[in-house]
């Protein structure tokens, strides 16, 4: 026997996230981007509602910025597929930094106009489109087998973001209304540095794949049933979850509760988010992808009703820990059953469809909750998006194929 073949075979061993460079530098750009982007969207409804004093024009500066996301989504998946998802990164930090910068400069030079937020809301959907690259980009950062524990991680950044832009957002405007926009800067800045010194190999490109259109991601997504329902039933979380952080805002801020306040109640979305993630594992074993995306909804309903009820920043504080607990399992969901499901060469196109047909309801949500509460209330808002959940939870429980739709069969070894 030669020495060769006695010779123990080499085991190649994974670097622990803690000491993979290029996951570090993508999860502490992240989490300041998260941090910047959290304290900026906290800070646009009470800049907007200061300047006007109408919920409803202070609703049209998402139904903007949804609008442009969704209008952008299918060309950005494209460029995703085609281009340096690096780059594109950075660039897009830069513009979210310019953006900033332009409305530093006309708070300080007493210039800030409805207008003006109106096109910064145009410019962040745009930048919104392409956020994805952060998520493929990781994905090519770690080997398979930490995929689960860098998703996770990731999920608790995002969460930790959410927990902390709220309050302090509110902190920063009710010191200066031009520190929240500052701060933001600052945290795109970092964001974008991280991403210039991340290195990951490219994605391997199919001359098959150059031919393939810009809407390749929606059918990829969406000729399988069970994912058509999945999608359509978190395109109606979607369309209720985004209104519920304004109509809370809109809610405290008609009690004269300070800034500060305001935050640290939203903040509970987060807070909430992240107590969710300590029941995915034990969720996503004793229940089916179906059956538990029709929980999450039909718990929702009550949690929505009960914000109705006239109550101070710390029962709107809870009730937003409620809402916000069941945010991790339809994350994780849908990267179980969307994102790990698709080939490398079609990622980019099928995550930006699925985020585009999410946020396709929003615009039209946001505008009637915008008129409801100018010519009504926030409760009767509240109101109809619990009906909306409601109706669409007991829909999801007449689809067969959801209730008895598995997850992946590698999940449940």
């Amino acid at each position: 026997m030669s020495l060769e073949s006695a010779a123990p075979p080499v085991v190649s061993v994974a670097v622990p996230l803690r000491r993979n460079r290029n996951f570090q530098l993508l999860w502490v750009g992240s989490a300041a981007a998260f941090l910047g982007l959290f304290v900026a969207e906290i800070t646009f409804p009470l800049l907007i509602l200061a300047l006007t004093g109408s919920p409803g024009l202070t609703s049209l500066f998402v139904v903007m910025q949804t609008a442009t996301m969704v209008l952008v989504a299918v060309p950005a998946g494209r460029i995703l597929d085609r281009r340096d998802r690096r780059r594109i990164l950075i660039a897009t930090e830069c513009v979210r930094l310019a953006t900033a910068a332009t409305l530093v400069t006309a708070m300080l030079a007493g210039l800030l106009s409805l207008a003006h937020l109106l096109l910064a809301a145009v410019v962040f959907g745009s930048v919104q489109a392409f956020g994805t690259a952060r998520m493929l980009l990781l994905r090519a950062a770690v080997p398979p087998e930490q995929l689960t524990a860098a998703v996770t991680a990731e999920e608790v950044r995002t969460n930790a973001a959410e927990l902390g832009g709220p309050p302090l957002g509110g902190f920063l405007y009710g010191t200066a209304q031009v520190l929240p926009f500052l701060f933001a800067m600052v945290m795109f800045m970092v964001s974008a540095v991280m991403a210039f010194f991340v290195r990951v190999p490219a994605p391997e490109r199919s001359c098959e794949d150059e031919q393939r259109n810009l809407f390749t991601g929606f059918s990829v997504v969406l000729r399988e049933p069970t994912l058509r329902g999945v999608v359509l039933m978190l395109m109606l979380v979607n369309a209720v979850a985004w209104p519920v952080q304004l109509i809370a805002v809109v809610l405290l801020q008609s009690r004269e509760t300070p800034p500060w306040q305001i935050g640290l109640a939203l903040s509970g979305l987060a807070l909430g988010a992240l107590a969710g993630t300590a029941f995915v594992k034990f969720l996503h074993r004793v229940l089916r992808p179906g059956v538990l995306l029709m929980a999450v909804m039909l718990a929702e309903v009550p949690v929505l009703l009960v914000l109705a009820v006239p109550m101070g920043p710390l029962g709107v504080g809870l009730a937003c820990f409620c809402f916000g607990a069941g945010v991790p399992q339809l994350r994780v969901l849908m990267d179980v059953l969307i994102v790990r499901q698709v080939p490398d060469e079609h990622r980019g196109r099928a995550l930006t469809a699925v985020f585009t047909l999410c946020a396709l309801s929003v615009p039209v949500t946001m505008g009637c909750v915008g008129l409801v509460m100018e010519f009504r209330s926030p409760a009767v808002a509240l109101l109809i998006l619990a009906g909306m959940l409601c109706a669409g939870g007991v829909w999801a429980l007449t689809r067969r194929h959801l209730r008895r739709a598995e997850w992946p069969r590698e999940l449940a070894t």
